[in-house]
C-alpha cells in the first residue's frame, strides 16, 4: 500500500509508481467520494476514456456483487482502524 502526506496547503502528493500505473497525468480532475473514515479519488474520463473502460470492464468476466466487495473493505478497513 502506497502512502501520501497532506501539506501545509491541504494538497497530496500521489506516488509516482502509483501515476504511472493509473495513466494520469497533469491538470487530471478527480470525483471525491467519502465514506466513513475513507476518501476516494475517482478520475473523471473523457467519453472516449469512459467507453474504453466500460469495454476493458466487461471483456474481464464476471464480476463481484457489490455488497460482497464494500463488506470485504468495510472489514478491511475496521481492522486497520483497530476497530
Amino acid at each position: 500500500m502506497s502512502t501520501a502526506t497532506l501539506s501545509n496547503d491541504y494538497q497530496i502528493a500521489l506516488p509516482k509508481e502509483m501515476r504511472e500505473a493509473m495513466h494520469l497525468h497533469p491538470g487530471q480532475e478527480f470525483e471525491l467520494v467519502t465514506s466513513g473514515s475513507a476518501i476516494q479519488l475517482i478520475p473523471k474520463l473523457s467519453g472516449e476514456e469512459l467507453k474504453a473502460a466500460i469495454t476493458a470492464g466487461v471483456a474481464s468476466g464476471k464480476g463481484r456483487p457489490a455488497d460482497e466487495v464494500f463488506d470485504r473493505l468495510e472489514n478491511k478497513y475496521s481492522k486497520q482502524a483497530g476497530k
